[in-house]
């Protein structure tokens, strides 16, 4: 496998940083800098960043996939965490999107489940779909349009990076011909390079969040 450029040293510096990530969710969700909300919106970043982390990690180990699908959404994470903090609309505007994108997940599974077998629809699933529906229905105005990936890339400067990274990851992500059957060898080369990108990625995230509520 090879990680011959990722040293252990490197790996105890990171593995530090990120545990630094989770200590610093704890601490912005039991401050009293901002508001609840806000201050939810950035502990769920910060957490999302460590879990991330853990996969790239992972991945660097055992899986070249795994490790692409790590470092991808670590750079959706920055995209969206620079896109949250450039203002409080923004921001609002994340939270918000909580309720429309897991309405369209509990909607897509019922739909599937209901193809497939329908005693997967369980109460409790019924039930956390209509309380989103009934929390969308009390929020204020029309309904706000979810942005695209593509177009918070370009909103935080970083549309180049997600065009050319988002492509090549999910060449590696997906079971193309090449990725069944080529040498994990050919593939493995990609991985300290990949880890590193996506950890650079976690990183900006936990600065732009520690330097905004600190």
């Amino acid at each position: 496998m090879a990680t011959q450029e990722i040293t252990d040293s490197d790996l105890e510096l990171l593995d530090a940083a990120f545990a630094g990530a989770w200590a610093l969710s704890r601490q912005v969700r039991d401050g009293a800098q901002g508001e609840v909300w806000f201050r939810d919106v950035l502990g769920g970043l910060l957490d999302a960043t460590a879990r991330e982390y853990r996969h790239l990690r992972s991945g660097l180990r055992e899986s070249t996939p795994m490790l692409a699908w790590a470092c991808r959404n670590l750079l959706e994470l920055n995209i969206r965490t620079l896109w949250a903090l450039s203002s409080e609309a923004n921001a609002r505007h994340f939270a918000n999107d909580r309720v429309a994108e897991g309405i369209d997940i509990f909607d897509s599974f019922q739909v599937w489940a209901a193809r497939n077998d329908p005693a997967l629809l369980t109460p409790a699933m019924t039930a956390a779909l209509n309380s989103l529906v009934e929390q969308r229905a009390q929020q204020e105005g029309a309904p706000q349009r979810v942005w695209t990936v593509r177009y918070l890339a370009a909103e935080a400067g970083l549309a180049d990076e997600y065009a050319n990274m988002n492509k090549l990851c999910e060449k590696l992500i997906r079971p193309t011909a090449f990725s069944v059957l080529a040498d994990e060898g050919q593939l493995a080369m990609l991985r300290p390079a990949l880890f590193r990108a996506g950890a650079g990625h976690g990183l900006e995230i936990v600065q732009a969040i520690k330097a905004r509520a600190l």
